[in-house]
């Protein structure tokens, strides 16, 4: 058997080969992450938030001012919606809540509320509604098997409106989308 010695230059080109490795992993991982949370500004009716760059913005309807769909997303496109409600004077954020459970209740198909209180959301006094509905596809020529989705809205009061946002995903996605939300939720003002 013979004992190779390595050289003092090899080691220094292991070593830069690791490095160079590792910086091209973090700088991979940075643009990766820049151009997935990329966003657009959105206002409408003294409300503004930063969209996310390259989802599909359906027509809003009703009360909704965005309604805004990952559509490169399997299953049920993660969706986040803001709507403006118009209120009573004197009414509270558990009220509104109510009002947002029963129409979902009418609307959606198999659905369960999960949880409902009231929080702080990034400074502001919020009530929380986590729930879950039953999603198919409607168009009878994709064989699709229905979606399981998770959603969260918060309730937020501003004057003689309730501001509410959305948060629906497929419910195997749903821990994943959840934090590019919060960066959507954080940049909402009004």
């Amino acid at each position: 058997m013979v004992n190779k010695q390595t050289s003092l230059g090899d080691r220094y080109a292991e070593i830069t080969v690791v490095l160079l490795t590792l910086i091209a992993l973090a700088v991979g991982w940075a643009y990766k992450s820049g151009i997935e949370n990329a966003s657009v500004p959105f206002s409408a009716e003294g409300i503004s938030v930063e969209a996310p760059k390259g989802w599909l913005q359906a027509e809003p309807a009703g009360t909704e001012l965005l309604h805004t769909v990952d559509i490169n997303s399997n299953g049920f496109g993660a969706t986040y919606v803001i709507r403006k409600v118009a209120v009573t004077e004197g009414a509270t954020t558990s009220e509104v809540a109510s009002l947002m459970t029963l129409n979902y209740a009418q609307d959606l198909l198999a659905f369960r509320m999960l949880d409902q209180r009231e929080v702080t959301v990034y400074g502001r006094d919020a009530y929380e509604i986590n729930y879950v509905f039953v999603e198919s596809n409607p168009d009878l020529t994709h064989a699709q098997i229905p979606s399981v989705v998770r959603g969260t809205d918060y309730v937020f009061l501003n004057g003689d409106h309730a501001i509410v946002v959305s948060f629906q995903a497929d419910e195997k996605t749903y821990d994943l989308d959840l934090g590019r939300f919060h960066l959507f939720l954080e940049s909402l003002t009004f």
